[in-house]
């Protein structure tokens, strides 16, 4: 594929905003409201922040309705489907938000494409777990087996359940898009409260209540989507090809920066007890708690960006990584003064345990979090393949690091070397960007160039 043209870096002509009145800016209401991408921003932030907040009500019900082991007994059970999922994908789900932005075909034609794909990506995904999971859980017991297969047997439903909200993404019908990715999560909590002053805690009500939350969010997201879309079958190969052609590339970045995420907790799920996987599980979703305004500001990104030509997409994607790293930056400092407290009073005294492990993967999710707002960055200059170079560097540093550091420190080892890896693929990704795009990382910084500075009496 020939290379897209590097667009010219951002303009910057004023001085550099301090980290204070750029953070005043981006709060100021009135400002925020002038602007579409603002409001869209505002209302995916407050999205996200429900979603993050709802993840971490599930994770401190379940972690308490089940215990360290059985929380790393449903980490482990969710974990391999979701990875077969990911790794038969083509990553329709972002080639729609790219193609419905740019209207090259009609929601008829771009839907029956997407829907062909996704189907043959659930087949693929049930015949490769049949044959994966029994062996990758052979030492778990004989019902955490079954309940993977059960989870496996989903495929259908959670692959296809995205994909109204990725269309409403790419119309940038954001208020719709959020309420269908609010749907699953929020569906899981309310089934944990219901199990918690209800039944007594069982592995399988818990992933009975998360299955329902994917059925919730497919039934309600396919809803609202035939009320408001021209849904209908149309067979056009054109639009079938274009969107694989997309896919594939952006989904080389999806499948590494799942695995790379994850594949920490793939191989503690082979090597070492339930219990230490269930206290790194909470260790990382409490970092994670951080991530809700990079998350949230990616989102509107990219399907701002899709909408608008390069230049004035560059100019968006500089100002939402500057202020993804002040809220970062802020975040994870209060998290690493509260979490030795906040840990065991939330989750319980027997997850103690993760607080060391919840540190050390602090600085980590400051490049993650960077990271992921310049991958939507890139796609929406029509660079998918570029994040999937940041991310294969990534998945090299944290297979090194895991093999040297698990079997001495265990799973903080694996926080180790998470950090080690998201590290080096923010730079990696901050390299490619100049290289593809023509905008560094003073440009991103909102900094003036070099050459202004040196003209400067």
């Amino acid at each position: 594929m020939p290379e897209e043209t590097p667009i010219r870096p951002i303009a910057t002509t004023a001085a550099p905003v301090s980290s204070i009145s750029a953070l005043a800016a981006w709060l100021d209401a009135p400002r925020l409201l002038r602007s579409r991408f603002r409001r869209d921003l505002a209302g995916t932030l407050l999205a996200q922040a429900g979603i993050l907040g709802i993840g971490a009500l599930t994770g401190v019900l379940s972690a308490r309705l089940l215990g360290p082991t059985g929380r790393g007994e449903l980490t482990a059970l969710t974990l391999w489907p979701l990875t077969i999922f990911f790794l038969c994908g083509l990553g329709i789900e972002s080639a729609l938000v790219f193609h419905v932005g740019k209207r090259l075909f009609s929601m008829p034609e771009l839907w029956t494409a997407s829907t062909v794909v996704s189907i043959m990506e659930a087949v693929a995904a049930i015949l490769i777990g049949l044959l994966v999971i029994p062996l990758a859980l052979r030492a778990y017991p004989e019902d955490v087996r079954r309940l993977a297969l059960l989870f496996l047997f989903f495929a259908p439903v959670v692959i296809l359940s995205g994909q109204p909200a990725f269309i409403f993404q790419g119309k940038l019908k954001l208020a719709a898009c959020n309420t269908v990715r609010a749907a699953a999560p929020a569906t899981y909590a309310l089934g944990l409260l219901v199990l918690l002053f209800t039944k007594p805690p069982h592995l399988r009500n818990v992933v009975l209540c998360q299955l329902g939350g994917v059925v919730v969010a497919a039934m309600l997201g396919y809803g609202m989507l035939l009320r408001r879309e021209e849904i209908r079958f149309a067979w056009q190969p054109k639009a079938l090809r274009s969107l694989v052609n997309f896919g594939w590339r952006t989904q080389l970045a999806n499948v590494t920066a799942f695995i790379n995420q994850r594949v920490d907790q793939l191989l503690l799920s082979l090597f070492i007890p339930p219990r230490e996987l269930g206290l790194y599980v909470v260790a990382v979703t409490v970092t994670s708690a951080a991530g809700v305004f990079p998350q949230a500001a990616g989102i509107v990104t990219y399907a701002t960006g899709a909408n608008l030509d390069a230049p004035q997409a560059a100019r968006i994607i500089a100002r939402t990584v500057q202020a993804s790293a002040i809220w970062m930056g802020l975040g994870c400092t209060c998290l690493f003064i509260a979490v030795p407290w906040a840990i065991p009073w939330v989750f319980g005294r027997a997850f103690s345990g993760s607080v060391l492990a919840c540190r050390i993967l602090l600085p980590g999710a400051i490049a993650l979090a960077l990271s992921q707002v310049l991958y939507e960055g890139a796609r929406a200059l029509n660079q998918p393949a570029l994040p999937s170079y940041a991310e294969g560097c990534g998945l090299i540093i944290t297979a090194v690091c895991l093999y040297l550091l698990v079997p001495r420190f265990g799973f903080v080892g694996a926080a180790i070397a998470s950090t080690l890896a998201y590290t080096g693929s923010l730079i990696v990704t901050l390299v490619l960007f100049r290289r593809r795009t023509g905008v560094g990382w003073r440009d991103l910084a909102g900094l003036p160039p070099a050459a202004a500075r040196a003209a400067r009496p």
